[in-house]
């Protein structure tokens, strides 16, 4: 009798240390090793209830830095439910350095109610004719061409979107949520262009004092291709001057092949294909003259980096100071934005 009063006793003991919620979790030190800055950083914690309760999530996880994101999809997990949690560490301006961030997990497991997590590794700068996805979104610059398409065919800025502004509503749902600039043939349209978008959220919208006209009577033939406009520009209260733009210019040389570039691109992308950077070196080299605060920007991307390297590392030998291949090509855009700012070829 005594020995079966001594084992329901230890079976209450065993019992005990798991009863409750209990939190449980794959790892707690996930080291990524080396990577380049710019390249996003992502791993999968797997969270599990090991208990016999419901284990609660006390609040959404905190994280040690504004870099890293982790976020729950869900906020209870009935015994044996577990939950993956996404890290999502962003390396631009660590380049350089040995880092350690970490994660904090807050539940109502009595025995650890902050589970403390820590991603950590090795940053490599990136080279001086390399920049970020998150630099490229930072930096994105629009120029919407709202006239009909044979005066867009006649001239326009290198990189420019043509919308005609009679077909505006129509491309309110893939215009990319950034800085646009509106562009008409002497300023006579793109004030009331504006506010239309405006009206549908786009918070960003200027519109260039003078249209193209201004453009050219500012800067002439700078980055313009085609034909000069010959109409005197017009210029209203709150337009923003060709200079300004000047600054800001940002132009995506697109190196792959057709068919994917076909399939999806940059808005405002240029096709120049593997071999074609020949095609738009006509329209840049005048800007090598230029000191380099008033260059554009120029970003070369592809699949992967080797063909964006090499074509950024030409344009800066020719004294285009602001030309960037994109760290991780395209898929490093892809990991942190999905599809936004991309569109198909029609």
């Amino acid at each position: 009798m005594r020995k079966a009063w001594v084992l329901v006793v230890l079976a209450g003991v065993g019992l005990g240390v798991w009863a409750g919620p209990k939190i449980w979790v794959s790892e707690q030190i996930y080291d990524f090793g080396e990577v380049k800055e710019g390249i996003l950083v992502v791993h999968t914690f797997l969270l599990k209830n090991v208990g016999d309760a419901v284990l609660n999530f006390t609040r959404a996880p905190g994280v040690s830095c504004g870099c890293t994101s982790a976020p729950l999809s869900k906020m209870a997990l009935a015994p044996g439910e577990s939950v993956e949690l996404v890290v999502r560490f962003e390396t631009t301006g660590y380049g350089g350095h040995q880092v350690v961030k970490y994660v904090y997990v807050y539940s109502d497991d009595p025995d650890l109610p902050q589970l403390t997590l820590a991603i950590q590794g090795k940053v490599t700068p990136c080279a001086p004719y390399e920049d970020t996805a998150y630099m490229l979104r930072y930096r994105y610059r629009l120029i919407l061409d709202v006239r009909d398409r044979e005066a867009f065919a006649r001239g326009h800025l290198l990189g420019a979107v043509n919308v005609p502004a009679a077909e505006i509503s129509q491309a309110i749902s893939w215009l990319p949520s950034t800085t646009i600039y509106v562009c008409d043939e002497a300023g006579e349209s793109g004030l009331s262009v504006a506010e239309t978008l405006r009206r549908n959220g786009f918070w960003a919208v200027r519109v260039l004092a003078g249209g193209l006209a201004g453009w050219a009577k500012e800067l002439g033939h700078h980055l313009i291709v085609g034909e000069l406009p010959q109409a005197e520009p017009q210029v209203f209260p709150g337009a923003v001057p060709a200079s300004r733009l000047a600054q800001e210019y940002l132009i995506v040389l697109d190196l792959r092949d057709d068919e994917a570039y076909s399939q999806e691109h940059l808005v405002g992308a240029i096709r120049v294909g593997p071999t074609g950077l020949d095609s738009v070196l006509h329209y840049l080299l005048p800007a090598a003259a230029l000191s380099p605060d008033l260059q554009p920007y120029i970003f070369c991307v592809d699949e992967g980096e080797g063909v964006a390297e090499d074509a950024a590392q030409f344009l800066r030998s020719l004294g285009l100071s602001r030309a960037y291949a994109l760290v991780g090509g395209l898929p490093q855009w892809r990991i942190r934005y999905g599809s936004d700012f991309m569109v198909r070829s029609p």
